[in-house]
């Protein structure tokens, strides 16, 4: 598979898991009362799993074993997970800016990190 059509499959799972991740965080903040922080936060760690799984079976055609992958994915998403809080952060509280804005700011800085470490080194044999 060419790294145009991992690409192509990065987005489209991208694109899902970001619909998941928004609806997760409208859910939070609109329909529970919870903080968007705390909101954004907790609905990036649930698509974790779906993220994880859906590149692994789809878009990394011949990925290396789990026990390989999984370390390697838990800290690129670690770091993913660093970006998202701390642009939410100080997206909203810094610039107040809508936090559904700053998530989707939050979500294009993650997306770019985590498919230049997943093609580079997490999906590696």
């Amino acid at each position: 598979m060419t790294v145009l059509q991992k690409l192509i499959r990065f987005c489209v799972v991208g694109v899902s898991t970001a619909l998941l991740q928004g609806t997760l965080l409208y859910v939070g903040v609109e329909l529970m009362s919870a903080d968007s922080t705390l909101a954004s936060s907790v609905s990036f760690i649930i698509v974790v799993i779906f993220n994880y799984l859906m590149h692994y079976s789809w878009t990394f055609s011949e990925p290396a074993p789990h026990t390989k992958t999984l370390s390697r994915y838990l800290i690129m998403i670690t770091c993913g997970f660093l970006i998202n809080g701390l642009v939410m952060y100080a997206g909203v509280t810094f610039y107040d800016w809508n936090y559904l804005l700053t998530q989707v700011l939050a979500l294009i800085m993650v997306l770019s990190w985590n498919f230049s470490v997943a093609l580079l080194w997490v999906f590696r044999s």
